[in-house]
């Protein structure tokens, strides 16, 4: 027979194989309690559209990306920019030939969650912040896609949160998001389809 002991010992060690398996089983961070329901279970439930990935764009950092629905759409305007900046020489005489991006928008109610990670020797390392761009109904936040700005530590302490047209949030996010207009005001620079 089995001891109680054993059969805990058996239990942790398969956790632990199966943390070890998928980093992504693991959750660095806390979440406020105003998104916890949003939010519950996104590691494991939504559709992660990058893996670690370095970003220029964003301190230096490593991110993450989450995508609770829209994710057509993600990867749409991921494979809309590749093709279209890429193919862009402005020294070519057949430019007229490439064809405008055909970027797709988001429907309300989607959440593009990033999480973001420490970079230590060319690797990430410490979980930091989640930033999220959460898609509002058409006028919650006009000339800035309608998008709610969010950030919270790992500890799920509220850093900001608001419409991209307020001051703090302007400064921190959307004055830099604005220069993606026609993208719907999301980077799409990264994308890994899940196999």
């Amino acid at each position: 027979m089995i001891s109680k002991l054993k059969i805990l010992c058996l239990c942790a060690g398969f956790i632990a194989n199966a943390v070890a398996a998928n980093p992504f089983n693991v959750y660095p961070f806390k979440v406020p309690d105003k998104y916890k329901a949003a939010l519950k279970d996104y590691r494991t439930q939504w559709q992660r559209v990058t893996g670690f990935e370095h970003s220029g764009l964003h301190w230096q950092q490593f991110i993450v990306v989450f995508l609770n629905k829209d994710i057509k759409v993600y990867e749409n305007n991921y494979l809309e920019y590749l093709r279209y900046y890429q193919d862009y020489d402005e020294d070519d005489e057949d430019e007229d030939e490439i064809a405008e991006p055909n970027f797709k928008s988001y429907q309300p109610g989607t959440i593009v969650l990033k999480e973001n990670f420490s970079s230590q020797s060319g690797a990430p390392h410490d979980a930091l912040t989640i930033t999220m761009m959460i898609k509002r109904e058409k006028g919650y936040s006009k000339g800035f896609g309608d998008w709610e700005y969010v950030q919270f530590d790992k500890e799920g302490t509220l850093i900001l949160a608001g419409k991209g047209s307020e001051p703090v949030i302007k400064q921190m996010c959307s004055n830099c998001h604005a220069s993606i207009e026609e993208r719907d005001f999301i980077f799409a620079n990264f994308y890994s389809r899940k196999k």
